[in-house]
């Protein structure tokens, strides 16, 4: 029998000898069991804490599995709560979360104004992912004792990424109660950038730098908070300080004219911009940022653009190796809708950087606006050699495939964009329109199903997917359905204004097929396949003039179509 006792053990010996005898059994019995059983007896407590102690030096070698039989045994005796709060530690080392719990909860049912017993459920709930309980839990602690900082600070942790706001009320709280904090108030600025709250999220800055007033990357940051949150004029104190600790550091002059830029100030700003840029010393990270803060000003005034582009210009000249400032120029390049010059930068990144997937999403974007599909397919045929695993590479090469009517090929990398992202439904929604096209409809139904899944309000799945049922003459009323939800979400959309046209005609309600088709034609939806729905339709009431006039404007948008030739020609359906 082991002896020896450690100086941790005797921590937790206070606890047995403390606590008088439970009225309910180990873990594993029945309430009913522990109810009828008698208090323990002198002997079965001495019994009970020779397991314990020996469970205790078990767990202090380390031993948790061993730990855990004894502090079973020890149950066995006396159901004492400082047993199961030993035992649930144990479990919880051995990632037994379940019966960690179970044992911790026992703890704290037995005492529950032992608050070392409700922080050690707290803390297993926690390694369980049981978020919402661990709050309640440091919520009673903080209720019995609010004098002890560390349950309130385990409070807003625990909130903070699923209730910020919860989590900042937490956080106020604790400088309300225990003053001001670094770490409480670190938390409370992150928090309020992520809300857009940027003028809390300052004054949360402004006191951590009171309380370490030397802290230049701190005052840093304060400053720039400040600019996001428009408050200049307290931007450049800040910077002005800086400035003053150090009148030859380059990036705070930067931002200096940076805050100026913001305000409006452009010729100003210009004026010290150009001073910087003049100088040899000034490292390539800083002119970028410069230009950087020039483009994000582009959206408030587009003016500035060509100012823009002759800095990435001249940092292109200067560092021609760098694909940074192309890929601004680029961006200015689509925004000047001087699509030349776009594609020139756009190509000169995917040269210096071909693992930038961006780049060669951007050039081919460009010719995706003009319809160009074959250059778009060169493009990403290149990029997805080099990166293949790159959803938006395959996704948008799908397209191209499939509007250059290469089904097949379209089916392939689609396929791939599928299984890169399961959950992406218009990866989805594209391959099961070309499953429909080759008329693999098991597949497309398949795939228009699991779009809905996914999203059951995308109106262009319910547009496809009962328009395809509706040229097929299947499940005509689910149809009407989806084509209504779609009309609902987009009452503009030609095109699915159509399709609950040709769900109606099919259904054989030929007045409400007219109403929506000829809206279609009046939204622009002047295509072939539009006019011969109207044709259709003209026909089924019985007015063969104006139906054989709608098949031929089709025939003109659409000369290679035979089956619409023979129509006209016999002069019916």
């Amino acid at each position: 029998m082991k002896t020896v006792v450690c100086a941790s053990l005797m921590l937790m010996l206070p606890f047995l000898a403390g606590c008088g005898a439970g009225t309910q059994g180990s873990l594993g019995k029945t309430a009913a069991d522990a109810s009828r059983r008698p208090p323990p007896s002198d002997v079965e407590r001495q019994i009970s804490m020779q397991h314990f102690i020996d469970g205790s030096v078990e767990e202090v070698k380390g031993d948790f599995a061993k730990a855990v039989l004894e502090f079973q045994d020890a149950l066995r005796y006396d159901q004492d709560p400082a047993i199961y709060y030993a035992l649930s530690k144990n479990y919880s080392l051995l990632g037994k979360h379940s019966l960690a719990i179970d044992a911790a909860r026992e703890a704290v049912k037995r005492a529950p104004d032992e608050l070392t017993y409700r922080r050690n459920l707290a803390d297993v709930y926690v390694m369980a992912f049981e978020y919402d309980a661990a709050a309640e839990q440091f919520e009673e602690i903080i209720r019995r004792d609010s004098s002890q900082i560390e349950p309130w600070y385990n409070l807003a942790r625990i909130c903070q990424p699923r209730k910020p706001l919860r989590a900042l009320e937490v956080y106020e709280q604790i400088i309300q109660r225990f003053g001001p904090e670094w770490d409480v108030l670190l938390q409370i600025a992150e928090i309020n950038n992520k809300l857009g709250k940027f003028d809390r999220a300052a004054a949360a800055l402004r006191e951590m730098s009171d309380l370490d007033p030397a802290n230049k990357a701190l005052k840093e940051s304060l400053a720039q908070t400040y600019v996001q949150a428009g408050d200049y004029d307290a931007a450049l104190a800040v910077y002005t300080e800086l400035r003053e600790f150090n009148p030859d550091d380059v990036s705070i002059l930067a931002e200096i004219a940076g805050v100026h830029l913001a305000r409006g100030q452009t010729t100003q700003a210009t004026d010290e911009f150009e001073q910087i840029l003049g100088r040899d010393s000034v490292n390539v990270d800083i002119k970028m940022h410069i230009g950087e803060m020039y483009f994000s000003q582009l959206g408030k005034d587009s003016t500035l653009a060509p100012l823009t582009k002759k800095i990435f210009e001249g940092i292109a000249r200067k560092h021609p190796d760098d694909w940074r400032p192309f890929w601004f120029l680029g961006a200015v390049g689509s925004m000047m809708h001087d699509d030349s010059a776009a594609v020139k930068s756009f190509r000169r990144v995917t040269e210096l950087a071909s693992w930038n997937a961006d780049a060669w999403v951007y050039l081919s974007s460009v010719f995706l606006g003009k319809n160009n599909f074959e250059e778009v397919a060169k493009i990403l045929e290149s990029a997805v050699r080099i990166l293949p695993d790159d959803y938006r590479v395959n996704f948008f090469l799908g397209i191209s495939y499939s509007r250059l009517n290469r089904p097949l090929d379209a089916a392939r990398v689609l396929e791939r964009a599928r299984q890169i992202n399961p959950k992406e439904v218009d990866a989805i929604a594209q391959l099961a329109l070309v499953y429909d096209g080759i008329k693999r409809f098991d597949e497309s139904d398949s795939l228009y199903e699991e779009a809905l899944r996914l999203d059951p309000a995308n109106a262009l799945v319910l547009n496809n997917f009962a328009y395809s049922l509706a040229e097929r003459g299947l499940q005509l009323d689910r149809a009407l359905t989806m084509a209504r939800k779609a009309v609902d979400a987009d009452p503009g959309n030609a095109s699915y204004l159509d399709t609950i046209g040709w769900v109606y005609f099919q259904l054989g309600s030929f007045k409400e097929a007219e109403h929506f088709v000829k809206e279609a034609i009046s939204k622009g939806e002047g295509n072939a396949v539009v006019y011969e729905h109207l044709g259709d339709i003209y026909f089924k009431l019985n007015q063969k003039d104006l139906a054989i006039e709608q098949w031929n404007l089709a025939l003109k948008l659409d000369a290679t179509n035979t089956a619409l030739r023979e129509k006209i020609s016999r002069g019916s359906l």
